[in-house]
């Protein structure tokens, strides 16, 4: 079948799915769309080193995930003008929604007028579409029932994707990588390798792009099971220390600096927010003592200790820091601000490298710059990029603000991760392309606008229905 005729069935087959199941569930499918994209890569490269299908058929089928936002976001969109047409509630102006307006507007406008207008769309697009499941999940209004679930499931997900990689880094040598798949089309493997007390060591990519993409997802689900400990039982508490452990073992195995920064930052937000419940200055009444989540904190620390000591981590990271002029992503960096500084308006959009779609690989760019920021600095110009801190800034304070009035332990638990693991994930996007990782994009636009409306949301469920059963609301 050719590649238009299996698109086609494809999205077909995903949308009608999602328009008939979501109608009425739109959270499950929302749910179905974060559980699932982190198994995205794994299931293309299986089908592909078994030669199921074609490559063009399987690249399509790999589509789903765009398909299902697409028409969850119609779905919702559909849902929420007939309850306001119905409850014409007043219009307040959001100054969050201003700036997002703004930065896609401004987008939009880089890629009109871009020297390339094909590569810049489809640049564009890299940037816009996991925005959709930040609008869907804004506007939802989960059962607690529905929350707890997915938390559950995720955390089991992660626990999977986990075990995996820790299989990987174990046992797989490149004959194994290349046998199920972990290659790109020109033929080179897909998970770097790294020496390792002299010895070439190839950092697992579990089911996801690659060890930094899953260094950096070690990152979000160590932070949902720390700031799930509060409202566990005690069993609970062990059982979620212990994936806290596993998660930070599995960082510590992909050798990825960048995420292991993400780490540290992401720790030092779960200091802040533990600092200024301790001091008063915001009311934790869910939260009760801090000490499950200093437990959990203690042995992630100690566990990450153990696991780079043992694995030479820390002889990577003092050869990086004893030689960081000479870095390749130290260089990168600098030459990218020096180059910033001079052409403020940088080079347009879809005009930058390394990117991840096809046509942007064989079309090539004119300027070459790792990093995520520096990437939309070099596309969007430096407003561009002003543009984006400034709503994701924005964002974070008011997540940070809310947190601690939050009662409900799940809706905590996901502001908390929400907060943290975007902190984290701004760090490695200094350095890394990741933002180009759709798993990786979807796990975080979810958290951010489940993060965002999460007040909204525990308000919701004083009403008898919402304890129950999933109901679309309209935020008024």
């Amino acid at each position: 079948m050719a590649l238009g005729g299996t698109t086609l069935v494809m999205a077909l087959a995903v949308g009608s799915a999602t328009i008939f199941i979501g109608w009425r569930r739109p959270f499950l499918m929302l749910a179905v769309l974060v559980l699932g994209v982190p198994l995205r890569d794994f299931i293309t490269r299986w089908l592909l080193a078994r030669e199921v299908a074609s490559v063009e058929s399987v690249t399509a089928l790999g589509r789903w995930w765009f398909v299902l936002i697409l028409a969850l976001l119609g779905v919702v969109a559909v849902q929420r003008w007939a309850q306001w047409r119905k409850q014409m509630p007043t219009f307040r102006l959001d100054g969050l929604d201003v700036i997002l307006a703004a930065m896609v507007v401004w987008s939009a406008f880089e890629t009109l007028t871009s020297p390339s207008r094909a590569e810049a769309f489809t640049s564009l697009r890299g940037y816009l579409q996991p925005i959709g499941v930040f609008l869907v999940a804004r506007g939802l209004r989960p059962s607690p029932k529905a929350l707890r679930t997915l938390l559950v499931a995720w955390l089991g997900l992660g626990a999977l994707i986990a075990a995996f990689g820790l299989w990987q880094g174990a046992t797989w040598e490149e004959e194994t990588y290349r046998a199920e798949g972990y290659v790109r089309q020109d033929g080179s493997l897909t998970v770097p390798p790294t020496t390792v007390r002299g010895k070439v060591f190839i950092r697992p990519a579990s089911t996801v792009s690659g060890p930094n993409e899953l260094g950096v997802d070690m990152v979000i689900l160590t932070m949902l099971a720390v700031f799930s400990l509060p409202a566990a039982n005690r069993l609970g508490r062990l059982g979620l220390a212990s994936l806290a452990a596993v998660f930070t073992l599995m960082l510590g195995i992909t050798f990825s600096r960048s995420a292991m920064l993400a780490y540290v930052t992401a720790w030092a937000g779960v200091g802040v927010l533990l600092l200024a419940a301790a001091r008063g200055k915001r009311p934790s009444p869910a939260s009760g003592a801090p000490w499950p989540i200093l437990f959990g904190a203690a042995l992630g620390v100690l566990a990450i200790g153990l696991a780079l000591f043992r694995l030479g981590v820390f002889g990577v990271l003092t050869s990086t820091i004893t030689n960081l002029t000479s870095e390749f992503h130290y260089v990168d960096t600098v030459a990218a601000i020096q180059h910033l500084i001079a052409n403020p308006g940088g080079v347009g959009m879809g005009m930058v490298e390394p990117k991840g779609a096809i046509s942007l690989i064989e079309a090539g760019g004119s300027y070459h710059v790792e990093g995520s920021l520096f990437q939309i600095a070099e596309e969007m110009g430096v407003w561009g990029l002003g543009l984006w801190l400034a709503f994701l800034g924005g964002a974070l304070v008011r997540i940070y603000r809310g947190w601690h009035s939050l009662t409900e332990g799940v809706l905590r638990a996901f502001s908390g991760a929400a907060l943290t693991g975007w902190a984290g994930s701004l760090v490695a996007f200094l350095f890394l392309p990741l933002m180009q990782s759709i798993s990786l994009m979807v796990w975080l636009w979810f958290l951010l606008g489940t993060a965002l409306a999460a007040s909204k949301t525990e308000a919701a469920w004083s009403d008898p229905r919402l304890r129950a059963a999933e109901l679309p609301q309209v935020d008024g």
